[in-house]
């Protein structure tokens, strides 16, 4: 790597008594935003040899900060290559997911040193052996680095989300692939959400099968049998069963069968001999190339619940055992409970336990009680999503039908109750106050309105804002951070709420929430509070706030991730359509060469502003086929990401199918196509 450079450094000492050299390099300016990478660094390097006694083997570790770069970051041995968005950091510039994000990133390339460089991949089919590991090695990096038991939920929630928005749609797509794929076009294309984010939920689920203790000793073995060695997802499997005693072969099927399964689940409680049955049945759609599926070994977490909403003792895994690991491996199955007293509430998938969809058929009431009292925070969060999700299907049925929509004050007054309920931790609150993206409810239709889920969430974000306008206010007061900025988790999860609070009360304005938002931008003393309160003013498209985002620019005009923030939002915006981003194409600040920028404006749009990009007259489609041609000249990698937004165009209604073909068919149609681009067009046009 050769370029003009500075750098930060500290020498550190690790476990085995030996100093290391650390460096963290960067261009010249911009030294004050490398501490907390190189924080980061140190307790990556801790973190290794505490949980799973790996050491670093050099005597120098480096970091280095590249602005023009396609990835995250890359583990080249000893020298890891970042993109600056996933280095640099202070509080004038960088939000709290910017520094969640640094930790996660550099956490990552890090432990690349031992899962992906000193045992490597035979081959690139097992490319999730070190992808999705490394993924769950930084996950479990990000939650221990909490520390406390709401913490890690909340990290949870946040990889549940990132599943049902990314990896679970392209399950269901033309892309669709296994973790260990069986062949391939172009390879730049198989680094996915599947082979990353669905690969650290196969290894998580060896965890929840074999217990936490058992997790390690798998772990010590893979690396006594490998280190040095270039292997196979069938050799780590391989030392997870050998290191447990458990035969773990049907749970191969994860690797080779792509598709997300369907868990269905029934219950039956008989009072009489106090008994309380699961049937639990499995099935996954056909994928392409894949048309049958065989069951797959899934654990399923599953705890009781009373009716004064405590847990029920199960007594299964140990004494006093209040969740029962279920594990499913045929068609069909049934488990009973004994010795339970009264009729419960079953709260299935526990920690999300398996990455399934779900179908059982709670009631609003069942679900108001899981939201209340499960004692499992991620799925007390998931009832309070299936309670919005009902909603929110219905006011898109309305909306598309002409029925004037309305919100039930059942929901309001749950939400109430969870808002101002001072015990949970603010971080918790702000997730289960976050309703299902748009995304995710149009994983739900068969045929998908884009402008009637949007009309509907738009709808429910404003009666929420208006219902509870009173305790948002209070509730945006009461989390405030005064003193100097910390990006420690409770501070971050207080910002969080707070801020939510304040993009509920911009959802249905009034005077005194836009001066809120307004007092809030003129006065931040950190990045995560002037952005919320810009995005606040901008979605409310408040008075002046065409003044706030030129004020914004202005102050920040020669921190390069700082403008990607800025054009984000206005990229995002229900109120900018395909005019006004080609308007901000043309600003002396956009470089379509660079993929920061480029991703910032463009995919923002083409991705994050499903109301504006999917227009009617199929002018947003039009745009996506320029810039995936443009970028296919400059950056084929960039462009094949980009290709992929219409990767699933047949379901949605029929206008918009005609106009996404013919865009499909425009890029096609270019005759020196990249085989990456070209490989996600004939898919989606094939499916």
């Amino acid at each position: 790597m050769a370029a003009r450079l500075v750098c930060q450094e500290e020498t550190f000492r690790l476990a085995d008594g030996r100093d290391a050299l650390l460096q963290v390099w960067v261009e010249d300016g911009n030294l004050d935003k490398t501490d907390h990478a190189m924080q980061s660094l140190k307790n990556s390097i801790r973190w290794d040899e505490e949980r799973f006694g790996l050491e670093l083997d050099l005597d120098r570790f480096m970091i280095v900060a590249v602005g023009d770069f396609n990835m995250g970051a890359m583990e080249n041995k000893g020298l890891n290559i970042f993109n600056t968005k996933y280095v640099l950091a202070n509080p004038r510039v960088a939000t709290d997911v910017d520094f969640a994000g640094i930790e996660a990133v550099v956490g990552h390339e890090y432990f690349h040193n031992w899962t992906g460089n000193r045992v490597t991949c035979r081959d690139w089919f097992q490319l999730s052996l070190k992808e999705g590991l490394t993924v769950f090695r930084d996950q479990e990096f990000s939650a221990d680095m909490i520390g406390t038991a709401s913490g890690r939920a909340v990290t949870r929630i946040d990889q549940v989300r990132t599943l049902r928005q990314a990896q679970f749609p392209e399950d269901a797509g033309p892309m669709a692939h296994p973790v260990r794929p069986d062949s391939f076009v172009e390879i730049n294309n198989f680094y996915t959400v599947t082979i990353y984010e669905k690969g650290a939920e196969v290894v998580r689920m060896y965890q929840t099968l074999i217990g936490r203790d058992g997790f390690r000793k798998g772990m010590d073995l893979y690396f006594e049998r490998h280190d040095g060695q270039a292997v196979t997802c069938d050799d780590f499997r391989a030392a997870m069963a050998d290191a447990s005693g458990r035969d773990l072969s049907q749970f191969e099927r994860w690797y080779s069968q792509a598709g997300t399964p369907v868990v269905k689940a029934t219950t039956y409680y008989d009072a009489a001999s106090r008994t309380y049955s699961i049937t639990l049945s499995q099935s996954c759609p056909p994928t392409p190339g894949q048309v049958t599926k065989l069951p797959f070994h899934i654990p399923v977490a599953v705890g009781l619940l009373g009716a004064d909403g405590r847990d029920m003792q199960l007594g299964h895994g140990g004494h006093h055992a209040t969740t029962a690991v279920l594990e499913l491996t045929n068609a069909i199955q049934t488990f009973t409970f004994n010795g339970v007293l009264e009729k419960p509430i079953p709260s299935i998938l526990r920690d999300f336990s398996a990455p399934v969809l779900l179908e059982y058929d709670y009631t609003d009431e069942e679900l108001l009680h899981l939201f209340s009292h499960d004692s499992d925070a991620v799925n007390r969060w998931e009832a309070g999503q299936r309670l919005a999700m009902a909603r929110l299907l219905a006011l898109t049925d309305a909306i598309e039908e002409g029925i004037a929509p309305t919100l039930d004050a059942t929901f309001i007054d749950a939400l109430r109750k969870l808002l101002v309920d001072d015990s949970l931790d603010a971080a918790f609150r702000e997730q289960a106050m976050l309703l299902p993206s748009e995304t995710i409810v149009a994983e739900r239709l068969k045929v998908v309105n884009p402008h009637a889920i949007h009309t509907a969430r738009q709808f429910m974000r404003a009666a929420i804002g208006d219902a509870l306008r009173a305790e948002l206010t209070a509730q945006y007061h009461a989390n405030a951070t005064p003193g100097e900025y910390s990006p420690d988790a409770v501070s971050a999860g207080k910002r969080g709420l707070k801020n939510l609070c304040l993009s509920y009360l911009a959802a249905a304005p009034d005077a005194d929430s836009q001066q809120l938002a307004q007092a809030q931008f003129n006065e931040a003393g950190n990045m995560t509070d002037r952005v919320a309160a810009l995005q606040a003013l901008v979605h409310a498209q408040a008075a002046g706030f065409h003044a706030a985002l030129h004020a914004f620019y202005t102050d920040f005009a020669g921190e390069a991730l700082v403008v990607d923030k800025w054009f984000a939002m206005q990229a995002a915006s229900p109120d900018n359509d395909v005019d006004d981003i080609r308007a901000l194409m043309g600003h002396p600040a956009f470089n379509i060469k660079n993929p920061n920028r480029a991703r910032s404006l463009i995919f923002n749009f083409c991705g994050n502003n499903p109301s504006q990009f999917h227009a009617i007259d199929g002018s947003g489609y039009d745009f996506w086929a320029e810039q995936v041609i443009a970028l296919d000249i400059l950056n084929p990698q960039v462009a094949s990401r980009l290709a992929r937004v219409l990767d699933r165009w047949r379901r949605y209604t029929p206008q918009l199918q005609a106009h996404m073909q013919q865009a499909l068919l425009r890029v096609a149609g270019v005759e020196k196509l990249s085989s990456d681009v070209r490989e996600v067009i004939s898919k989606a046009l094939a499916e």
